[in-house]
């Protein structure tokens, strides 16, 4: 039996991971170094041919499973507008009130309808804020209920309220994911009304009344300004009843269109141990950590069925390249066809990146790296924007958190 090349060591704890399957296993000392040297102990065949064995070429395997996905999951950008105005926000240059046109709704039913070949299909309806469209979320819901049609909303939290959430729920709605920057006074300065509101209470209110109702995605935005008051932010959540929640941290990264802001980013040799501190407070607190956290590197960007639509029939990589007129790669036509405008923006372009990480045993979990992360270091789209250092300090710290009960 093959080992896979996938398979990460953690040798201070006798533990090995696999970055393809999300397994781990803690084992005796002459079990772990018997695998370290590439053999099968017997008594563990069983188990590592499920989770750590090698299955042919799998650095093939990963990209045909990106080109080849059991799933549709296309992003329709409804609007660029919003009624928040928030100090970093990435859309700024090019908000307006225009809203999504009937024929680009009409070219993205057309397309659903020509590319689902029988598969479920997950659509996710982005902004600007997406509830300010709610009738065009309807609208399309209702045309697509004969498919196996589920839907998720990308959301500020302002107007996702009870009403609104039951509305949506026998439509297809399964998640939403809202975005909190810290407690109140430090999320109230980031995240405000357009008017100057602040939108704390507001986000909180709507939360505690949905938790139960739908999947709710929690976005932390964390960066060194903010950093210690997370587990504040954590504290006030659970002290309001919001744990049945999905925490997502999320470290911030210079952006295209507003550098000036992010003068405080954390540096990426610290990124996997301030990741590691978050999820101990948050269990701390009462949040679940997701047994996925190392998850597939997989995104839009490696998938082009996976469209991003905007407003106007533009179609790019992934939802940060939104709004940005140099990496519209394709324009979607009224009758659900694609029109490839820049094919060196596609899928099969950007898997190709990979090749220079094959024997990387975190790929998986990197495929290469972000490709706007790659524009933003100076790499450009085709670069390989490397997150070995942070992945495998990561993968320590995770080691010495399951060898606590060892």
């Amino acid at each position: 039996m093959a080992l896979s090349k996938f398979n990460v060591f953690i040798d201070d704890y006798g533990i090995v991971f696999n970055t393809l399957t999300g397994y781990a296993m803690a084992l005796s000392r002459e079990e772990f170094e018997e695998m370290k040297r590439g053999n099968v102990p017997e008594n563990l065949k069983d188990i590592i041919e499920e989770g750590f064995s090698s299955r042919g070429d799998e650095v093939e395997s990963l990209m045909a499973y990106a080109l080849n996905k059991n799933v549709l999951e296309p992003t329709l950008l409804l609007t660029y507008n919003c009624n928040f105005d928030c100090i970093y926000c990435f859309q700024r240059g090019f908000r307006s009130n225009s809203s999504v046109s009937e024929e680009v709704v009409r070219g993205f039913i057309n397309y659903v309808r020509k590319n689902e070949r029988g598969r479920k299909v997950r659509v996710t309806y982005f902004g600007g804020e997406p509830l300010l469209e709610l009738r065009k979320i309807e609208e399309i819901s209702q045309q697509l209920q004969d498919l196996r049609y589920t839907f998720s909303v990308v959301t500020n939290g302002s107007l996702l309220t009870p009403s609104v959430v039951e509305r949506l729920l026998g439509l297809g709605l399964t998640h939403v994911q809202v975005t909190l920057d810290g407690p109140e006074e430090v999320h109230d300065r980031r995240r405000y009304f357009t008017g100057g509101r602040g939108s704390f209470n507001v986000i909180l209110g709507n939360l505690q009344k949905v938790q139960d109702k739908v999947n709710v995605v929690l976005r932390i935005n964390i960066d060194s300004k903010n950093l210690n008051e997370v587990e504040q932010l954590l504290r006030e959540l659970s002290s309001r009843g919001i744990t049945n929640v999905r925490l997502d941290p999320h470290l911030v990264h210079s952006n295209l269109y507003r550098h000036e802001y992010w003068e405080n980013l954390i540096p990426s040799s610290k990124e996997a141990e301030v990741l590691f501190n978050f999820w101990e407070k948050a269990e701390k607190h009462g949040f679940q950590v997701p047994q996925d956290v190392f998850r597939l590197g997989i995104c839009v960007a490696h998938v082009d069925e996976d469209i991003v639509v905007d407003p106007m029939g533009n179609i790019y990589p992934c939802w940060a390249f939104t709004g940005n007129p140099r990496y519209v790669k394709a324009r979607l036509l009224a009758n659900g066809e694609v029109e490839v405008l820049k094919p060196e923006l596609g899928a099969r372009s950007v898997l190709k990146v990979m090749k220079s990480c094959t024997d990387c045993p975190f790929l998986p979990m990197c495929m290469g790296g972000c490709r706007f992360l790659a524009v933003l270091t100076g790499k450009g789209y085709h670069g390989v924007d490397c997150r070995k250092e942070t992945l495998a300090s990561l993968t320590k710290l995770m080691g010495a958190q399951l060898g606590k009960g060892r």
